[in-house]
């Protein structure tokens, strides 16, 4: 146990996690008065009878969630089995965990943040999971005297974070998850500095929903800075589920429905009541409701979840840069999605889907390379490959774009160290989802293969670079574009000619060819996304 001495917080205990490196895991930020109530920034910590500090030394609760939520993540990601890390689950989940160096609280001088926001798909997920720890990374930034503080937040999941009712929103109001992270991102501005962190010099970093959420703070006009820099790795608005107001209560009477409660005819007050004081166990047994609400306070329009509009939104003015990392294979989700449904003549479908809605098909299956004499687990590795391009390459330069003219700098990061673990998928061929933030956090570096080093030593560099303010790479310019590649090898610059004759950016221009601006939406949602979202097998 490490005791700390915050001067606004007081007396913290920690745990010391490795030599050099103290964790203080579950400190609570926010409360929550009721459930679905907004959350209410903390500026004290909760007094603990019989003692004169806080224990922050094991982890506290988690968002509630499905019991197998971590087997079922694991499985999905395709990643080894974890070492056993149970986490308690309960409404007071809204947490920080942070990780310090231990002579960092011992000093004056302040040193970056990096503040992580996990994904999950608004539904399962916790920032202390296993395969999220910082700790290699922590180790390398003191080796290369580059020190960095890390912070986890994690936030209200499913049902308790997005479940929502336009005609009872004083009970039940929207997307309380994003108000959620927005609390916990202003709580370490307030105060970690008192452990050591430059309040402003903090980046932050979201992975997958975590990635759409941060694209969210990045642009919602507020006066007041969250964060100075930020990554947004493998997520974007278009990969999520974003429903209006109407397609929220018609989700929220389900939901009661489906927990017992009568619905038909009554007051949505009076139901919104009745969900609030229902045991909490009811929620683990239903379907997880995990969508932003459009036309609501952090997201006011109702064509948010475009790539037309990503373009043409500017960031905050306090946000002086963004990564926007895309892996080569995120993809693999609608891999292993695709995988259990064992759907046959996959080729045959997509083609003919192509051939229905586009005017040049057979040049956008060519740069897939997807035929009909394909075998289906070739057709499922080349669809894949094409929900990777159009699901988040496409987004990932549309959220660059969206930089032009403002005083925010973009860069685009291409994420191809391949994943190594066997699985469903070709195991050490693709750079699957959620792998960046993992192989860059190291949680199995002493498992990963002497091959892959190079590179993911060289990514963490280029990472905590970042974070000292060194720029990665040349800003992303639509006439002058360019990214940075990690590979097995090392990092890699592409610059515009180089980028532009890459299959990712054949499809770009294709899609704005077929359609002009509207090119890269038509192309995701109405070509590749109807194929994966299509239930019958003879759809086309």
């Amino acid at each position: 146990m490490h005791l700390h001495s915050h001067p606004i917080l007081g007396p913290i205990a920690g745990k010391q996690i490795s030599p050099g490196l103290v964790q203080f895991r579950s400190i609570p930020y926010a409360t929550i008065p009721q459930r679905f109530a907004r959350g209410q920034l903390l500026k004290a910590l909760p007094s603990e009878k019989g003692s004169d500090y806080y224990d922050a030394s094991e982890y506290g609760p988690c968002s509630i969630q499905q019991s197998d939520y971590i087997e079922q993540d694991i499985k999905w990601n395709q990643f080894p089995a974890q070492p056993t890390r149970s986490q308690s689950q309960s409404e007071d989940c809204l947490r920080v965990t942070i990780t310090v160096p231990e002579f960092q609280l011992a000093t004056r001088c302040k040193i970056p943040v990096l503040a992580f926001i996990h994904g999950g798909a608004l539904a399962i997920g916790s920032g202390e999971r296993y395969y999220y720890d910082p700790t290699k990374l922590c180790v390398d930034a003191i080796h290369w005297a580059k020190p960095l503080i890390f912070v986890s937040i994690n936030y209200r999941l499913g049902n308790l974070g997005f479940l929502h009712s336009p005609q009872a929103a004083d009970l039940v109001p929207p997307n309380n998850g994003l108000h959620d992270q927005v609390l916990g991102l202003q709580w370490i501005r307030s105060f970690i500095e008192g452990f050591g962190g430059d309040p402003d010099n903090v980046t932050a970093i979201g992975q997958s929903a975590g990635a759409a959420s941060l694209a969210v703070h990045n642009n919602f006009p507020r006066a007041e800075s969250l964060y100075l820099k930020s990554m947004v790795m493998g997520g974007s608005s278009t990969i999520l589920s974003v429903k209006s107001p109407d397609q929220h209560q018609a989700d929220f009477e389900k939901t009661a429905a489906s927990l017992g409660i009568t619905v038909k005819g009554r007051p949505a007050r009076d139901v919104a009541q009745e969900v609030i004081a229902l045991p909490l166990e009811s929620f683990r047994r239903i379907e997880a409701h995990g969508a932003f609400c459009s036309e609501s306070e952090l997201i006011p329009d109702h064509d948010w979840a475009t790539m037309l509009y990503a373009q043409r939104s500017k960031p905050n003015t306090w946000l002086q840069s963004q990564v926007i990392g895309s892996g080569t294979y995120e993809g693999s989700i609608c891999y292993l999605v695709e995988n259990e449904k064992a759907r046959p003549n996959k080729a045959r479908i997509f083609e003919t889907i192509c051939e229905a809605r586009l005017k040049k098909p057979r040049q956008l299956l060519d740069l897939w390379e997807i035929s009909t004499c394909d075998s289906e687990n070739e057709s499922l590795e080349k669809i894949a490959q094409a929900a990777t391009d159009a699901g988040w390459y496409l987004p990932a330069i549309s959220m660059c774009m969206s930089s032009a003219g403002s005083q925010t700098e973009s860069f685009l990061l291409l994420f191809d160290i391949p994943n190594p673990w066997p699985g469903p998928m070709p195991q050490g061929k693709y750079a699957s989802h959620t792998w960046d933030v993992v192989s860059l956090f190291g949680a199995y570096e002493d498992q990963l293969p002497d091959e892959l080093r190079p590179g993911v030593i060289a990514y963490r560099q280029l990472v905590l670079d970042y974070c000292y303010g060194k720029a990665p790479g040349k800003p992303w310019r639509h006439e002058s574009q360019s990214a940075q590649l990690p590979t097995t090898s090392g990092v890699k610059s592409l610059n515009h000619e180089e980028l532009v004759a890459r299959r990712e950016g054949k499809v770009a221009a294709f899609a704005q060819e077929e359609k002009g601006e509207d090119g890269f939406d038509y192309v995701w949602e109405d070509v590749v996304r109807y194929y994966l979202d299509s239930k019958h097998p003879r759809i086309a």
